[in-house]
């Protein structure tokens, strides 16, 4: 049998190897003085079809790198809230947060539970017991905005509608609509 070589993907590991050797060291500094730090992976500019074990490599890389942070902030503050979001639909748009002081319940009112249960990728690893949660990731759209569109992506569009928000901006009355993209898998972690 001959094995069809995969071309490019040990570059791909390499850079992957590169961005957790970099995301290790939680910048304390900046985190102090902002409240929060965050770290995205990097971003191929080239989209394509992206391997599973590839993404089971990129969620460990991120739950090592949530490791170090969680031993670092244990040294430094008494309070902080982490979280790993690893996004179901699109990988690079996963990200690693820790959060310090008040911004902590400002951030965890931003996001909505998944109610109904979703099966979890086979792609996502737990580690140490903890439980990953299924939440819905949204974006805001204006009227104008969905007026632009064709009549068949409106209702695909609407399809996903959580809710309407209107807003006054200028006097002018604004409504927002809120849309659900998709659904990322969020491992956190509370120190109080």
């Amino acid at each position: 049998m001959h094995l069809k070589k995969i071309r490019g993907w040990k570059r791909r590991i390499k850079q992957l190897e590169e961005w957790k050797k970099d995301s290790n060291l939680l910048d304390i500094n900046s985190l102090r003085m902002y409240g929060v730090e965050y770290r995205k992976i990097f971003n191929f500019v080239e989209r394509y079809f992206i391997p599973n074990w590839f993404k089971r490599e990129i969620v460990l890389s991120f739950i090592d790198v949530f490791k170090r942070w969680e031993a670092q902030a244990k040294d430094e503050f008494e309070e902080f809230y982490m979280c790993l979001h690893i996004n179901e639909t699109d990988i690079f748009d996963s990200e690693i947060i820790i959060i310090i002081a008040e911004a902590i319940n400002l951030y965890k009112s931003k996001f909505k539970k998944v109610k109904n249960y979703i099966p979890m990728p086979d792609w996502i690893i737990t580690f140490d017991n903890k439980e990953w949660s299924p939440y819905y990731l949204h974006s805001v759209w204006l009227q104008d905005e969905i007026n632009l569109l064709s009549d068949a992506d409106k209702r695909k569009l609407m399809k996903q509608l959580v809710r309407v928000n209107k807003n006054k901006v200028n006097s002018r009355e604004l409504q927002e609509y809120i849309i659900r993209d998709s659904i990322f898998w969020c491992l956190d972690i509370e120190y109080t």
